[in-house]
């Protein structure tokens, strides 16, 4: 244990500033099954770690996954770290970094510009508080295609700004979509070493190496500041195109119907981009969480303590609110209108 915490340097004196690690990517790449990972090894170790968590709408799923698995969250809902809620992002970290962590874990919402969000991090009071040790950008080769070009110029800055790519889920995509993936990170970021992961482990490194091995922060530094140099300011089309997102959350109010769920959940219209929660179905007493993006769907059983609420959320552009509630209502066993919020 104590080779673990020499190799990683959470030991550190009061002065100095708190390692800090940004976890970046878009909607659904992995980022909260990386996180929910590193916070056991964390606790298997005994560190004391934090975590400052953004969801893209007024209700956390991820954080509520993550309460239920015993981890203590501050939550920033209902806005993109890096613009709508600037100004409570710095007041949340520095309160986070107040409470003496030895380590902070920031899990950026997949619409967040990595270049806005390091500027945020890096105001002069956090300055003394918190280092950016690295950030991290996940993505999911099976999606990227799509995804990317719905949100080109921001899926290109965060893979450009990474000072690590994580690919995710590789064990279930292709030969061809790993060597496209790899080839487009390693053209927008040759800086960036890449790693394979599955289910938010990188084979053979159990100890998290690739992320907790130190770099000087003047080459760290370096590398940001020549890829901050090369990158092309966001146009207004692209910050238009990033703020035309929104959610829908819908408050459940009877168990649904499973058969009716999965076949609505398998057929979402394609301006639902991501889509996430926790349902109860009939003649079922257990919770489960239900997870899509992009046309991928799942539903798994979910054993939190304390369990969160049935809801869901729904994020996308130009997002038919009154038919998305009228379809879910459909699959409840026992209809009763549900609350849309």
């Amino acid at each position: 244990m104590s080779d673990v915490r020499e190799d990683t340097k959470f030991v550190r004196e009061p002065h100095q500033p708190i390692p800090t690690y940004v976890l970046s990517g878009f909607l659904g790449s992995g980022k909260t099954t990386l996180l929910l990972e590193l916070l056991r090894f964390a606790r298997a170790r005994k560190i004391k770690a934090a975590v400052l968590m953004n969801e893209f709408g007024d209700i956390s799923i991820d954080g509520e996954l993550l309460t239920g698995e015993g981890f203590s969250v501050m939550e920033l809902s209902d806005g993109c770290i890096c613009c709508q809620i600037g100004e409570d992002f710095v007041q949340a970290f520095t309160e986070v970094a107040s409470r003496g962590p030895e380590v902070i874990f920031v899990e950026a919402t997949g619409l967040a510009d990595p270049v806005d969000l390091i500027d945020q991090a890096t105001m002069p009071h956090l300055l003394a508080m918190v280092q950016i040790a690295k950030l991290v950008t996940v993505a999911d080769p099976q999606n990227f295609p799509r995804l990317s070009q719905v949100l080109k110029a921001i899926v290109k800055r965060q893979t450009q700004f990474a000072d690590v790519v994580v690919i995710s889920k590789a064990d279930e995509a292709t030969p061809e979509s790993l060597a496209a993936i790899r080839q487009y990170v390693t053209e927008q970021n040759p800086h960036a070493p890449i790693f394979m992961a599955q289910n938010g482990h990188v084979p053979g490194d159990d100890e998290f190496h690739w992320l907790f091995t130190e770099e000087a922060s003047a080459v760290r530094e370096a590398k940001r500041a020549a890829m901050r140099a090369g990158m092309d300011a966001l146009s207004d089309e692209a910050y238009r195109a990033h703020r035309d997102f929104h959610t829908l959350s819908c408050n459940l109010t009877r168990p649904l119907n499973r058969p009716k769920f999965e076949y609505l959940m398998r057929h979402l219209p394609p301006e639902v981009l991501r889509a996430k929660g926790f349902v109860r179905f009939a003649d079922d007493p257990d919770l489960w969480v239900t997870m899509y993006v992009n046309g991928d769907f799942y539903l798994r059983q979910a054993k939190l303590e304390p369990a969160p609420p049935e809801h869901l959320v729904f994020i996308g552009a130009a997002l038919d609110h009154a038919a998305i509630a009228a379809s879910i209502t459909e699959c409840e066993a026992g209809r009763r209108k549900l609350t849309v919020v």
